[in-house]
């Protein structure tokens, strides 16, 4: 969808079509991904959710990809576009506020079973969705009303490329590719320690009491957002004074700390202390979604300087394409190293099973946060090489 919004010509825009079409669609889909039946058998009940996930993939995809895409080519400013993914990072931090406390809501009395009293979790997460939904077609909406493409009149000119020739060119682009490394690097441990997060919390810090484990992971997503929220201003200040690169190193270290802070906060002597390594993880995640996004946006005008073409979608997708390949590995991973440490659910758990779920834990990430903040170095779109690159382009267009 990145590549069809690229090589789009209506009369709305590449973006905007895709950005209405897509938010209804995913509104109206997304309660319908939990109407699994308690009365069917786990087989059933697996195969609809692997099934609901594949259909449902594409269509918050077709909503997804082209606004990301719109959110690059709002402002040509090297600062502004910071700015930019800062407020819209505000809201992502108010909804994962909200998603923190969803299975509090999905079990809520208002959802019991009528015939047996029981909770029923399906029916509570169907409401969920469909609230949630609602929302989505409001914003996808309000963007194709009120939001404009900057630069659909010079794409109307440039020529249609190919799918394969979009993946070769994001591929071939050097600065990129960096990004590209450094957010996989972060992807992939940070995806393994969110999984392991319940596991570590249930088995470790409450042995065996999900309720208590589920109050305080609610509790954690409560203070992931709200130390996220005061990490976007910080990371803004950060990129303003010391400029991208360097910004993102700082966020990324941080990071490491926050990560680094759980072996010693996830304890059962003082369970709440997990809520404050929760609050510093997102303030690090925070920043690093704010740069990370509005460096892409500074690569879209470094490939149009050498390629003439404004491909916002290309690199988008591109972008958004390895982070899933990097979470959907964390996940296709998780399962047997959780078996590796002799984690079984029937049984209590030994002292060697929560010493090596602790390590995969905190290590990981730790590791490859170290990384990606040394890979930063090599990035070399610096706020002074941005400038050069924009007298350059509207020398060319002249225009913004």
């Amino acid at each position: 969808f990145g590549w069809l919004s690229d090589n789009t010509r209506s009369r709305w825009g590449r973006r905007r079509p895709y950005v209405l079409f897509g938010s209804i669609l995913s509104g109206l889909a997304l309660p319908c991904m939990f109407m699994a039946s308690s009365s069917w058998g786990s087989s059933a009940i697996l195969a609809f959710m692997v099934i609901s996930a594949i259909v449902y993939a594409p269509i918050i995809s077709a909503y997804n990809m082209p606004y990301q895409s719109l959110g690059a080519e709002l402002t040509p400013e090297y600062h502004e576009r910071t700015s930019i993914m800062s407020w819209k990072a505000v809201t992502q931090k108010i909804a994962g506020m909200l998603v923190g406390y969803g299975l509090w809501f999905a079990t809520l009395p208002w959802f019991n079973d009528p015939a047996t009293g029981r909770p029923d979790v399906a029916r509570g997460a169907m409401w969920a969705g469909a609230i949630c939904g609602a929302i989505m077609i409001v914003s996808g909406v309000s963007n194709f009303v009120f939001v404009h493409e900057r630069y659909y009149a010079r794409a109307q000119a440039q020529d249609r490329v190919g799918f394969l020739e979009m993946f070769r060119d994001t591929f071939s682009c050097k600065p990129f590719l960096l990004l590209l490394a450094i957010a996989l690097v972060y992807a992939v441990p940070s995806g393994l320690a969110g999984g392991l997060n319940f596991y570590v919390i249930a088995y470790y810090v409450f042995p065996g009491n999900v309720t208590d484990a589920g109050r305080i992971i609610g509790a954690g997503g409560v203070a992931y957002g709200a130390c996220g929220l005061a990490g976007i201003p910080a990371a803004a200040w950060l990129s303003r004074w010391l400029g991208k690169p360097k910004a993102l190193t700082v966020v990324l270290l941080a990071g490491l700390v926050g990560f680094a802070s759980a072996w010693w906060l996830y304890t059962p002597e003082a369970p709440w202390l997990s809520v404050v390594c929760s609050g510093l993880n997102g303030m690090a995640a925070t920043g690093l979604w704010v740069i990370l996004p509005s460096m892409c946006a500074d690569v879209v005008d470094f490939d149009e300087v050498s390629s003439g073409q404004r491909r916002e979608g290309a690199y988008a997708s591109t972008f958004s394409w390895v982070l899933k390949l990097g979470w959907s590995a964390s996940a296709l991973v998780m399962g047997p190293l959780l078996q590796m440490t002799g984690f079984d659910a029937r049984m209590p758990q030994s002292a060697y099973t929560l010493q090596s779920m602790r390590v995969l834990f905190t290590v990981t990430p730790v590791a490859a946060l170290l990384v990606a903040a040394l890979s930063v170095h090599f990035f070399p779109l610096t706020q002074a090489r941005m400038v050069e690159i924009r007298v350059e382009l509207e020398a060319r267009r002249g225009a913004v």
